[in-house]
C-alpha cells in the first residue's frame, strides 16, 4: 500500500501497522520486530519547520535518534529568517519544538554544510537513513529582460548604473539580518546611494508581497520593538516611502493572498489601500468557477472596501498627499525597465498576454516611476541540495534498494514551495512513515558518533546548549535597546563568542 494515500480515511489509516497519523491508534511497535536493544539513527538536513516537524515526529519511537545538521549556527529556517519581524506570534511558534531539543535522542549540529563539511559516503557510514528538509531557497523570475537587466542582480552595476532591481528574498534577508548574506548587503548599499526615495514597485500575488509592502511603508518607530535589523531601520529612515504599487500578472480571483494578510494590510495607520474600479471590472469579468468559494467571497468583500478606498481618494486627491498608498494592480506584467539615472527608472507594463482579445478596452500601458523594484515571485529548490540528492540517489541506489541505507525528503524540498504550515506538518507526518517503514526492514546498526568525525576534522559546530546561549545573548542585546530581540549577522562573530564552548556540549 502506498503510505501517501492514507490521508484518505480513518478505515485506510486503520490499516496502518501500530500507527496513525491522527493518534488514535498509537505507535506499537510492532514494525520494529528484530534487534530490539539497538537504535536507529537517522541523520537530518536543515533545521527548518519541515525537519523539526519529522525529528518531533520521529522521537516518539524511542528506538530512533535524530542528528540534525544546519549550515547556519541556529535551528528554525524560515521561523526564524522568513517570517516578517512585526508578525511576533508567528515567530513565537518556536516554542512548539521545545520537546524536541530536550529529547535525548536528539542533537543539533549546526553550522555544518552536509555536502561541502560532510560528505554523503561520511553520513552513509553514520546513519540508517538521511532525510533531505533543505527547502526552496533559490529565486524563481518570471521575467528576464533582454538588454542591461539580464538578471536580477540587485546592487551589482548595470552599465555603470546600481540596478535597483531585488527579489523579495534579498529584503526579507536583510530586515531579518540573515548571516553574512552578500544579498542583504547588496540591498542595503543600494538604499544608501540616494535619499528620500518615496516609491517602490512589488511584482508578485501572494503574502510575501504583502508582508514586504507593511514592512516598507511602516513607521521604523513601529517596528523598532521587533527584532528587526538595525541596519535595515537605519537606513529606511533615510527615505519616506509614502506609494507602494502591488502588481500581479493574474486577477485577485486566482491570488494567493489570505484573507487575514489582507485585512492586517488595509488596518495599517495613516494608510490607503486602494485598487482601481476599472482593474476591479476587468477581474469580475475574468473570474472563474473554479475561485467561487467562501474563502474567496470574503476576499471579494475586502477588495470591493479597496474600490471604495480608491474612489475615496479620487474625489479628494488630498488624501495622496496625507496619506501613504498601497494600490494594487491586477492582470499587467512587466513589458521593460528603463533607467532614467543612478536612482530612477521607468517600470513599463502591459495588459497580460492571456487576457482575451475581447477585453481589449482595458488594454493600456502603465509607466511606473521608482528606484525600487521588488520580485516576489516565488522561489525554488537549491541547485546545490538538489544536485546532491539526485546524485546520491543514483550512487547509492544498490544499498537503497537492500535497505543498508535510505535517502528521504520532506517539507518544501520534497513539495516545492507551497503551501502554509498546516501542509508542512501533513507532509512531515507522512514522511517519517515512509522512513519508519524503510527502518523495519534495516539490519544493519552503527555505534559510531559523528561528533568525533567532526572534531576530528576540525570544523566548530553548534550544539543546541551553544544555540541556547547564543539566543539569550540576543535578546539581553535587544533588551538594552527595548527590542525583543537583536539578532547575530555575522557567523565569524558567532564563532567568536562560543569559542570556549563549542564541540563541548553534545
Amino acid at each position: 500500500m502506498n503510505l501517501r494515500k492514507l490521508f484518505c480515511s480513518k478505515t485506510q489509516r486503520a490499516l496502518v501497522r501500530g500507527w496513525c497519523l491522527e493518534g488514535k491508534f498509537s505507535f506499537t511497535g510492532k514494525c520494529f520486530l528484530t534487534n530490539e536493544a539497538k537504535p536507529f539513527k537517522v541523520g537530518i538536513i536543515g533545521a527548518g519547520p519541515s525537519a523539526l516537524y519529522c525529528c518531533k515526529h520521529l522521537l516518539k519511537h524511542e528506538r530512533v535518534k535524530v542528528d540534525i545538521f544546519e549550515k547556519l549556527p541556529n535551528p528554525y529556517g524560515l521561523i526564524r529568517y522568513g517570517v516578517a519581524p512585526d508578525h511576533i506570534n508567528v515567530k513565537n511558534t518556536y516554542r512548539t519544538f521545545d520537546p524536541v531539543f530536550i529529547n535525548p535522542h536528539y542533537r543539533f549540529f549546526g553550522n555544518v554544510h552536509v555536502g561541502v563539511d560532510l560528505k554523503m559516503e561520511e553520513l552513509r557510514n553514520y546513519y540508517n537513513c538521511v532525510i533531505f528538509c533543505c527547502g526552496a531557497s533559490e529565486v524563481s523570475l518570471p521575467f528576464v529582460q533582454k538588454d542591461e537587466d539580464n538578471t536580477l542582480s540587485g546592487g551589482e552595476k548595470q552599465n555603470g548604473k546600481q540596478s535597483g532591481l531585488f527579489h523579495a528574498r534579498d529584503l526579507i534577508y536583510f530586515y531579518n539580518n540573515m548571516y553574512n548574506d552578500m544579498r542583504c548587503r547588496a540591498v542595503d548599499n543600494y538604499l544608501n546611494s540616494f535619499e528620500n526615495f518615496n516609491t517602490s514597485v512589488i511584482i508578485g500575488n501572494g503574502n510575501v508581497s504583502l508582508d514586504i509592502a507593511r514592512i516598507l511603508i511602516k513607521s521604523p518607530d513601529d517596528l523598532n520593538k521587533t527584532d528587526i535589523s538595525n541596519d535595515y531601520l537605519k537606513v529606511i529612515k533615510r527615505h519616506n516611502i509614502k506609494h507602494i504599487y502591488i502588481v500581479g500578472r493574474r486577477g485577485f480571483w486566482e491570488s494567493s493572498f489570505t484573507n487575514a494578510e489582507l485585512r492586517e494590510l488595509i488596518s495599517l495607520e495613516n494608510t490607503k489601500v486602494i485598487l482601481s474600479k476599472k482593474n476591479y471590472d476587468l477581474c469580475c469579468l475574468l473570474k472563474s468557477e473554479e475561485t467561487n468559494t467562501n474563502m474567496k467571497k470574503r476576499q471579494h468583500e475586502i477588495f470591493e472596501k479597496m474600490v471604495k478606498n480608491y474612489q475615496e481618494v479620487e474625489k479628494n486627491k488630498e488624501l495622496y498627499k496625507t496619506h501613504k498608498i498601497i494600490e494594487f494592480i491586477f492582470y499587467f506584467e512587466i513589458k521593460k525597465i528603463q533607467h532614467i539615472d543612478s536612482a530612477m527608472k521607468n517600470v513599463q507594463f502591459e495588459l497580460n498576454k492571456n487576457v482575451p482579445m475581447s477585453y481589449s478596452s482595458f488594454k493600456e500601458n502603465k509607466v511606473l516611476e521608482t528606484p525600487l523594484v521588488i520580485f516576489a515571485t516565488g522561489f525554488k529548490k537549491c541547485n546545490f541540495t538538489e544536485n546532491l540528492y539526485n546524485k546520491s540517489v543514483q550512487e547509492y541506489s544498490q544499498h537503497i534498494a537492500k535497505h543498508k541505507f535510505g535517502l528521504f525528503k520532506a517539507g518544501w524540498f520534497d513539495t516545492g514551495p507551497k503551501g502554509n504550515i498546516a501542509t508542512q506538518i501533513l507532509n512531515s507526518k507522512n514522511s517519517t512513515h515512509l522512513v519508519l517503514n524503510f527502518l523495519n526492514k534495516v539490519d544493519n546498526f552503527f555505534n559510531n558518533d559523528i561528533s568525533i568525525l567532526l572534531q576530528q576534522k576540525k570544523i566548530p559546530y553548534v550544539s543546541f546548549d551553544d544555540w541556547n546561549y547564543l539566543h539569550e545573548m540576543e535578546k539581553q542585546m535587544g533588551a538594552q535597546k527595548n527590542k525583543i530581540g537583536q539578532k547575530f549577522s555575522q557567523t565569524g562573530e558567532v564563532l567568536r563568542v562560543l569559542k570556549d564552548r563549542m564541540g563541548k556540549s553534545q
